[in-house]
Order: structure tokens, then C-alpha cells, then sequence
């Protein structure tokens, strides 16, 4: 299956992303990454993660020490996206930082209720904008809570370091509301598009959502439309409007005959969190999608190019 999004290596994930590569990364190798550190606000490292002295124990695991105190007046709730630098650590290997991973700019995190005790959310949820904290966990009692193995060059009381600077907040409506404008030039040029391309193909009954989607419905379904969060299994077929295919779970070409189970809202691109909740259980549907609600300016590959309009075939099998 290729994964329908890809992100920025968000700081509720960072840890795991990093782990990712982390069994081949040696010793010598995580060393260099210590470099990377050079660019991150001073004031967000400036203290030594092992100073036991200046961190605060809550009983949860995640330790918290404070570096500095910004001029912001408020927290994030659940929902809001919080605009973060970090550099991820593991004892002293620099795995991720932020800063040179993303040219510089903070990174973009939904903030959502923790998943496990001493989950970092818990730690975000009490900065505010300005706000440096070092948040620490030791190493074994993380990798047992997210059911992973310890990574073999990690020594006996290392600690999962995040050192995080919070730089902005914003509610989703916020968020929303700036991607809209961002994003309205290209919406148009993407519609002259889809206007075109319904021409051609003398596609008279598409409907227009307000993000900007169109959708044809080719079989009705029937019962309740499924929600953000639930599980829905579906069959598809995507292709770009020159009718290129670039991905299948009914076409043997793509090698994974076989219905694709999501949660509505996570992995996938907005398109289908916006798609999915129109259909109901039975119903097919062509899903013509913006650029804004797919890739953006991220090329993927020669059938996905930059600002490419998509177009999915989605059968809804079931939803739970």
C-alpha cells in the first residue's frame, strides 16, 4: 500500500520515526548528528539534560526542566496545532533535530490526548508560546510503554530526550483559516483544471464541497456515514487527470489486491478524511481532489507532481 500522506516527522512520533533507523545507526554515526544541535535556539539546550538537580518529577515518567519562560499567556487544548523546534535524543546521539531537518522552520503538531502514561503530549500541554523545556524519560520505561526493543547501543540509564521550544499556537479553526488563504490561489488554478477536465470527459453531475472537492456517485450506499476516528475499510483507485494510475487495491498491477483499512483523520490525505464521511456503507464514488487537500507543492513521484490534482475511485466496504 503506498501511504496516501506523508508528513513532516511530527513531535508526537518523533521518537518512533527516528527509531526507526535507529538499530543501524552506531554510536559513531549518532556522534555527528550531535552537530546538528548548533542551530537550535540556545536557549532550548543551554542546560544539560542530565542535571538531575533542575528537572521536576510528576510520577508519570516524563520529566520536565524549564529553560525559559516565553511572553505567551496561554496553553494548547486538544485539537490545537502547536508550532514546535525539537531535537530528539537518545543518552547522548542527537537522532532528530527539527531545525535541520525542516530548513530552519518550526514544525507543525496537532496537539492529541496522550496515548500512554507520561506520553510527551502531557509535557506540550503546559508550555506556552517562548516557553524551552527539556523533557526526559528513561530510556527502558519508554521503550516498554510503546512495545519496542531497546536500541542495542543504549547503555543502562539513558534517557528519550526531547528539547523543545514552543513557538506558536494556533486553534484548528486558526490553522484552517491560513491554509485557506495560503492555499486560494492555487484552488483556483485547480478548479479552471477540474472545470476542464469535466469538459472533456462530459462529467455533468459532479458536486462541489466547500474545500473546494468535487464527487460523482456511481452506486449509492445505504445506513450512517462514518466519522473522524472511526476504522473504515475501502477499496480504491487513484490516477492523476491524465488518467496516469499510481496507486490500487483492485488492480493486481500494484501487487496488494486487498481492501485498505484506515482511521478517518490519520495517514491519509485531508481528501479522504473529507471523501470518506460523505459515503456510506455499499456506496462508490469519484473523489476529484485539489492539490490543497492532497500533496500540496510536494512532488511524490512522476505520476504525482507538484500541486497535482487526484482523482480516487473509493468503494465504502465497512466502517466501525
Amino acid at each position: 500500500m503506498q501511504k496516501l500522506k506523508f508528513t513532516l516527522g511530527t513531535i508526537g512520533c518523533v521518537a518512533m520515526a527516528a527509531l526507526a533507523s535507529c538499530n543501524n545507526h552506531s554510536n559513531d554515526e549518532a556522534g555527528k548528528t550531535n552537530e546538528a544541535t548548533a542551530t537550535m535556539t540556545e536557549a532550548t539546550v543551554s542546560h544539560p539534560a542530565a542535571d538531575d538537580s533542575l528537572f521536576v518529577k510528576d510520577g508519570s515518567g516524563l520529566d520536565c526542566k524549564w529553560v525559559t519562560h516565553g511572553t505567551g499567556t496561554q496553553t494548547p487544548a486538544l485539537g490545537d496545532i502547536a508550532e514546535l523546534r525539537v531535537v530528539f535524543k537518545i543518552g547522548d546521539s542527537v537522532l532528530a533535530n527539527t531545525n535541520v531537518q525542516n530548513e530552519n522552520k518550526p514544525v507543525q503538531q496537532q496537539i492529541t490526548a496522550p496515548s500512554m502514561q507520561g506520553d510527551l503530549m502531557s509535557g506540550l500541554v503546559k508550555m506556552k508560546v517562548g516557553d524551552s523545556a527539556v523533557f526526559r524519560m528513561l530510556a527502558d520505561t519508554f521503550f516498554a510503554r510503546v512495545h519496542q526493543h531497546m536500541v542495542p547501543w543504549s547503555k543502562p540509564g539513558d534517557y528519550i530526550v526531547w528539547q523543545v521550544k514552543m513557538e506558536n499556537i494556533m486553534t484548528k479553526a486558526q490553522m484552517d483559516a491560513e491554509m485557506a488563504k495560503r492555499n486560494k490561489g492555487q484552488n483556483d488554478i485547480d478548479d479552471k483544471k477540474l472545470q476542464a477536465y469535466f469538459k472533456a470527459h462530459n462529467i455533468t453531475n459532479a458536486k462541489k464541497t466547500a474545500s473546494g472537492m468535487y464527487y460523482t456517485v456511481s452506486k449509492p450506499g445505504s445506513g450512517a456515514h462514518p466519522k473522524e476516528g472511526q476504522s473504515a475499510t475501502v477499496n480504491y483507485t487513484g490516477q492523476n487527470l491524465k488518467g496516469e494510475k499510481f496507486d490500487s487495491s483492485v488492480d493486481p498491477a500494484f501487487h496488494h489486491v486487498e481492501p485498505y483499512t484506515f482511521t478517518i483523520g490519520q495517514g491519509v490525505i485531508q481528501g479522504w478524511s473529507q471523501a470518506v464521511p460523505l459515503m456510506n456503507k455499499g456506496m462508490k464514488a469519484t473523489f476529484y481532489i485539489p492539490s490543497s487537500l492532497a500533496y500540496g507543492a510536494q512532488q511524490r513521484d512522476e505520476k504525482i507532481g507538484a500541486n497535482e490534482v487526484l482523482i480516487f475511485d473509493i468503494e465504502l466496504l465497512n466502517f466501525k
